[in-house]
């Protein structure tokens, strides 16, 4: 059996590294470091959920009153019954807009973390 030389053992070692970024990569990156602060717009979310799930609560309840508002008794037992499925549907919609609320303040913490390891070694815009 053969001693492995030196060539084969840097070869070896070197087949695991990444091939160095050229130089339109590099040119990219900067750009996309210096566009970073432009996507916490989405990261941290343009409109308030909160809001948004209070006004679809509100609509909700005014469409049950308006619908349930006639004389005729009949009328309205159809109407509540299908108004039940309504207000499930936005029980529904309320727990997601919470999930999604505290997912959102969830990425936007790991969001401000990766800026700041960033920031450390490039000009973040």
């Amino acid at each position: 059996m053969r001693t492995p030389n030196l060539k084969f053992i840097l070869e070896t070692m070197m087949q695991d590294q990444p091939k160095p970024l050229s130089r339109e990569e590099k040119q990219q990156f900067v750009q996309e470091i210096a566009n970073f602060s432009a996507m916490g717009e989405s990261v941290y979310g343009k409109g308030d959920l909160e809001e948004i799930a209070q006004r679809v609560k509100n609509i909700v309840e005014r469409a049950d009153r308006i619908m349930t508002e006639s004389d005729d008794w009949m009328s309205n037992v159809a109407h509540k019954k299908g108004n039940k499925r309504m207000h499930e549907d936005y029980r529904d919609f309320e727990q997601a807009a919470r999930d999604l609320k505290e997912a959102q303040d969830r990425m936007a913490i790991a969001y401000e973390n990766i800026g700041q390891h960033l920031n450390r070694y490039f000009s973040v815009g």
